[in-house]
């Protein structure tokens, strides 16, 4: 076990040294978003989602993957009636093949 008063650079070191990944790391956020998600906790999806959102170099995976995470956030943002922040995370947001196929995006527009 890490004692708590090392720094957060000797944590990554000693992180990337046991061969644990940035995405690893995240996956507990990503489980507890999905949880919130499907009890229709949609406050609880985005606080735990919202800080992945622009993270796509540091936690890798496949663009289905970061449009998951996104599309979700999305739609918990239209749901809990966020919709300044629902436009803004489609601003940023690089242009996929196939649009946003996310139910209830006509409101963010």
């Amino acid at each position: 076990m890490m004692p708590r008063s090392m720094s957060v650079p000797g944590r990554c070191r000693n992180w990337r040294a046991a061969g644990v990944t940035p995405r690893a790391l995240t996956f507990p956020r990503w489980r507890a978003a999905f949880a919130s998600f499907a009890r229709e906790d949609f406050s609880g999806a985005i606080a735990a989602l919202a800080p992945l959102a622009g993270q796509n170099e540091r936690i890798g995976g496949s663009r289905a993957q970061h449009d998951l995470i996104e599309f979700t956030l999305l739609r918990a943002y239209i749901e809990a009636n966020r919709l300044q922040e629902a436009k803004r995370l489609l601003d940023v947001r690089r242009p996929g093949a196939s649009g946003v196929p996310v139910m209830g995006i006509a409101a963010v527009h």
